[in-house]
C-alpha cells in the first residue's frame, strides 16, 4: 500500500473535530519527552564531577530516577491549569478558543494525573535500585563525597532521610486522592472526593521539601509550581468573593421525575446562554459546590437551574426544599434556611461548550433527559431575540432540537417553553423532535387513545413524538445532504455512550461529505 500525504481538504476536515486536540496532545507528549530525554542525557553523560561520580556509583538507576523527576515537575506544573475555571472562561473569549479545546479541560486534568502516577512509579523504582546498590556496596568508592556514611543501609535511605519518608507520604496522599476520584466513588460520595482532593496542598508541600537535602542539585520543584499555585490562589479568592453575595431563592418548583427547579436572584450576575454555575447549600455542606447548567435566559430577571435528584447532596437538597413531598411551587422568596444560614450561594458563571452555539447558522441540539438544560437557556434567548425589533447577536437560521426521554413525565419540565417556541416559530426556524425510549403504562396508553388530537398526546407539543431511539446514521446522512458545503454545530448534553455515537457520526459524515459537523459536548 502506497503512502501519501493528506490533501488540504482532508486536513481541513480532520481539523474540525480532531485537529486542536491532536496539536495539544502532540505538544504535551513532545514536552514530556524532551524533558525526560534531556535530563536522562545530562546524567548519563555528565559534565559536572559530582554527576560523573554519581553515575559511576549508581548507573542507569540514577538517570531514570532524575528523568522521571523532571516529568513530575512538568506535569505538576500543568495539573492545576485545567481546573482554573475563571481563567479558562476568560481564555474562551480570546482567539485561543479556535486552537485550544477548552471543553476537554477535565479530560486533560485526568490524563496529567495518570502521567504523574506513572512518573512517580518510575522515580520510586529508580531510587529503589539506587538504594540496593548502596546496600550491596557496589562501587563503594566516593560515597563519602555525597555525605552518606559507610554502612548506610537501604532501609536508612528509604525511611530515615527527608527524601525517603516524604516520598512515602506523597504516595499515600496520591492513593487517597486517586481512589476517591474514581467515578463509582465520586458520584455517590462527592464530599469524600471534594475533601480528599484538597490534599493536593499536602502533595505540593511535601514535594517542595522532598529534595531539600539533595546531594546532586539544588531543589527546584518550587520554581515550577509557584506560578500555577499563585493562579490557583487568585482563582479561589475570586470564588470566595463571589460566594459572599446574597442570593435570594425566588421560587422552588418540584417537577415530575424528581427534578427541582430553582429560581434565584443575586447581584451583578451576568451570563451567556449555555453557561453554567456552581451551587452551594451551607445547611447541607459548608464547602461543597456542585455544577449545574443555567436554564434561564439573560433577558430574564432571575437565574434558574433544573436539578435531577440522583445523589446524596441532591437528595438532601430535595428534603430541605420539599419536606412535605409535594409537586409544584414549594418555596418562595427565601433568604435563609431554617438554621439561619444562607439558603443558597452561587459561584459563576463559567463558560461551556453550548455557549458556542451562536457561531453557527445551522445547529443540531441534542438533549437526553435532564441533559436538555443548556438548550433551554439557548432556546429562550432565541425567543427573546425574535421578540425584538433589533438583535445584538446574529440569529441562528435553523435549529434542529432533539429531546430524548425515557418516561413521559420528563417532557413536562420545559413543556411551557417548548409550547411557546412552537407558537412563535417565525420562518419555521425551529424543528422539534421528541423521542420517547421507555414503555408507556396502561393508563398512558388509554390517554393516548382517547385524548385530544390537536397536540401530541405524549408531550403536549405540536411536534409528534417518535418512539424508540433515533437512527443517528440516517439523521446525519440527511443533514449532510441538506447542508452541503456548510458548517453545522452539533451540541450534546447527556450520557457518555450516546456521546460516542454522535461523535462517531459527526466525524464520519464530516470526512465523507462536504458538510462539516462541529461536535460539542457538555462536560462537568
Amino acid at each position: 500500500m502506497q503512502l501519501r500525504l493528506p490533501t488540504k481538504e482532508e486536513v481541513q476536515k480532520y481539523w474540525v473535530n480532531e485537529g486542536p486536540k491532536l496539536v495539544i496532545l502532540l505538544l504535551y507528549i513532545l514536552g514530556n519527552a524532551a524533558g525526560f530525554i534531556y535530563t536522562f542525557y545530562i546524567y548519563r553523560f555528565p559534565e559536572e564531577e559530582s554527576h560523573k561520580k554519581a553515575f559511576e556509583l549508581l548507573g542507569y538507576g540514577l538517570c531514570f530516577a532524575r528523568a522521571f523527576a523532571m516529568v513530575l515537575k512538568i506535569n505538576c506544573t500543568l495539573v492545576l491549569i485545567p481546573v482554573l475555571r475563571n481563567l479558562l472562561s476568560w481564555l474562551r473569549g480570546t482567539f485561543l478558543n479556535n486552537f485550544v479545546p477548552f471543553d476537554k479541560n477535565i479530560t486533560f486534568h485526568k490524563g496529567i494525573a495518570w502521567v504523574i502516577c506513572f512518573a512517580t512509579f518510575g522515580h520510586v523504582m529508580g531510587h529503589f535500585n539506587n538504594y540496593r546498590i548502596y546496600e550491596e556496596g557496589a562501587a563503594y568508592n566516593g560515597i563519602d563525597d555525597f555525605g552518606i556514611a559507610k554502612g548506610t543501609t537501604a532501609y536508612d535511605l528509604a525511611f530515615r532521610t527527608l527524601a525517603g519518608w516524604t516520598g512515602y507520604v506523597v504516595v499515600v496522599v496520591m492513593i487517597i486522592m486517586y481512589t476517591t476520584a474514581i467515578e463509582s466513588v465520586r458520584r455517590p460520595m462527592f464530599e469524600y472526593f471534594w475533601y480528599s482532593h484538597h490534599l493536593f496542598i499536602v502533595f505540593f508541600g511535601l514535594l517542595v521539601v522532598h529534595g531539600l537535602h539533595s546531594r546532586l542539585q539544588e531543589t527546584s520543584f518550587w520554581k515550577w509550581v509557584i506560578g500555577p499555585c499563585a493562579l490557583y490562589i487568585i482563582e479561589r479568592l475570586i470564588r470566595l468573593l463571589r460566594s459572599k453575595k446574597t442570593t435570594m431563592l425566588m421560587q422552588c418548583r418540584i417537577h415530575p421525575s424528581r427534578v427541582i427547579e430553582l429560581r434565584m436572584k443575586t447581584e451583578h450576575f451576568k451570563y451567556k446562554p449555555g453557561q453554567y454555575l456552581f451551587l452551594n447549600c451551607p445547611t447541607i455542606a459548608q464547602n461543597e459546590w456542585h455544577p449545574f447548567t443555567i436554564t434561564s435566559a439573560p433577558e430574564e430577571d432571575f437565574v434558574s437551574v433544573h436539578i435531577n435528584v440522583v445523589g446524596n447532596w441532591t437528595g438532601k437538597l430535595s428534603t430541605l426544599m420539599n419536606p412535605d413531598k409535594k409537586l409544584g411551587i414549594v418555596q418562595e422568596n427565601v433568604l435563609n434556611a431554617p438554621d439561619g444560614k444562607p439558603i443558597l450561594r452561587i459561584d459563576g458563571p463559567y463558560g461551556a461548550a453550548s455557549e458556542e452555539v451562536f457561531k453557527y447558522k445551522q445547529v443540531i441540539l441534542i438533549g437526553a433527559g435532564i441533559g436538555v438544560t443548556p438548550f433551554a437557556s439557548i432556546l429562550k434567548h432565541i425567543k427573546f431575540q425574535l421578540a425584538r425589533t433589533y438583535t445584538t447577536t446574529p440569529l441562528i437560521e435553523k435549529v434542529h432540537f432533539y429531546w430524548i426521554c425515557r418516561d413521559r413525565s420528563s417532557f413536562a419540565w420545559f413543556s411551557g417553553l417548548i409550547g411557546a417556541l412552537e407558537m412563535e416559530n417565525h420562518n419555521n426556524y425551529l424543528e422539534i423532535f421528541p423521542y420517547l425510549t421507555g414503555a408507556l403504562s396502561a393508563q398512558e396508553i388509554r390517554d393516548v387513545m382517547y385524548g385530544d388530537e390537536e397536540k401530541d398526546l405524549i408531550t403536549g407539543f405540536t411536534s409528534p413524538t417518535q418512539f424508540g431511539r433515533p437512527k443517528w446514521n440516517e439523521i446525519f446522512s440527511d443533514y449532510a445532504l441538506r447542508y452541503a458545503n456548510k458548517d453545522v454545530g452539533v451540541f450534546f448534553c447527556g450520557p457518555k455512550l450516546l456521546s460516542k455515537t454522535l461523535y462517531k457520526n459527526a466525524t464520519h459524515f464530516t470526512k465523507h461529505s462536504t458538510c462539516k459537523f462541529h461536535y460539542n459536548k457538555e462536560n462537568f
